[in-house]
Parts: C-alpha cells; sequence; structure tokens
C-alpha cells in the first residue's frame, strides 16, 4: 500500500485554509475571505512552512525522511481546492503554480497532484457541459489548465455524482461519470 498525503483541506475539517486565514486575522492581516489562502503572501508563507515541516519530517518508526519515503506515492496540495472569489481560475492557477514549484523544489522524487474534484473550466469551453452543474464552473478550478503547471504529474478526481445529481436514479449517475472521465 501506498499513500497519496493532502498537505491542507479546502474544507474546515482538519482546520484547512479557514484555519491559515484565521491564524493570518489574528497576526493582523487584513483578510476579507477564505479564498485570501490562495494569494496573501503571508498566509501562502504559513502554508509553505507548514509543507517544509512536513516533507522534510523524519519518520519516527522508520527514520526515513517523509521526502524519500516509499511509503509515501504522492502529495496531494489541498483537497479539493475552491476560490469563488475568482471564478476565472488565475487566482487558484497562480497558487497552483507556486506551490507546486516550492513542493518540488524540497521533493523533486514523489507524485504531486492538486486535488481538484475535476470540474473543466474556461480553457476547454467545450467540456463546460459534462460538468455536473452550472455552478462548478463558479468555483475557481479549471481541470486541463490546473494539471498543466510545471511540477504537477498526477492528476485524480472525485466523483460525487450522488450528491451532484440527487434527484437522479442510479442509471444516471453512471451515465454522468462515464461521460466526465471519457
Amino acid at each position: 500500500m501506498r499513500l497519496i498525503l493532502s498537505l491542507c483541506n479546502n474544507w474546515k475539517d482538519y482546520g484547512g485554509k479557514r484555519q491559515y486565514v484565521r491564524w493570518g486575522k489574528e497576526a493582523g492581516l487584513d483578510l476579507t475571505s477564505d479564498d485570501d489562502f490562495f494569494s496573501d503572501s503571508t498566509i501562502k508563507s504559513y502554508y509553505k512552512a507548514f509543507v517544509k515541516a512536513v516533507l522534510t519530517r523524519i519518520n519516527t518508526i522508520t527514520n526515513e525522511v517523509y521526502k524519500y519515503d516509499p511509503t509515501i506515492l504522492a502529495w496531494e496540495l489541498i483537497n479539493e481546492p475552491r476560490c469563488h472569489s475568482d471564478p476565472s481560475g488565475d487566482t487558484l492557477q497562480a497558487w497552483i503554480e507556486e506551490m507546486a514549484s516550492y513542493v518540488k523544489s524540497i521533493d523533486p522524487v514523489h507524485l504531486l497532484e492538486i486535488g481538484v474534484e475535476g470540474f473543466y473550466g474556461p480553457s476547454t469551453p467545450e467540456l463546460l457541459h459534462v460538468n455536473p452543474d452550472a455552478y462548478s464552473r463558479t468555483v475557481g478550478t479549471d481541470f486541463i489548465r490546473n494539471h498543466r503547471a510545471l511540477g504537477i504529474n498526477l492528476a485524480s478526481v472525485h466523483i460525487y455524482s450522488d450528491t451532484w445529481l440527487p434527484h437522479s436514479v442510479e442509471d444516471s449517475h453512471l451515465q454522468f461519470v462515464n461521460t466526465w472521465m471519457q
């Protein structure tokens, strides 16, 4: 078994990006949204400090530095990132590019993924109709563009067809998943 370790969460579970913004506010930063996680230089420095601490941590059982640990398949930048304040995706894309470069500067060996759900965005207008709903176009992610960032060398999607299509029958869920994955 090999692990994909997520380095942050978009959601409040385990603190997530909200906790980073909370720390920034407590330090006197003028932050207006949890989305400031993706653009504020101080908040980004907090994230980078955490990433460095994790990647350079020594496993207390194996004495292996995490960045060399073969048990780890990949790092995930953030679970299900969303940046509603910028539906164009530019803010999130800049963050992905910066953080992918940073992670790879510490650990050039392990695979690196983003953690997006897989919604198509402005870079592929011909695929927007495949998204589960119009809302998914407003979350600031762009699956194809996001995965073109240097350093990102693994793609994954999170599929919640039962949540995204709550009033559909199981056959519709399967049809959606098949269409979306093609």
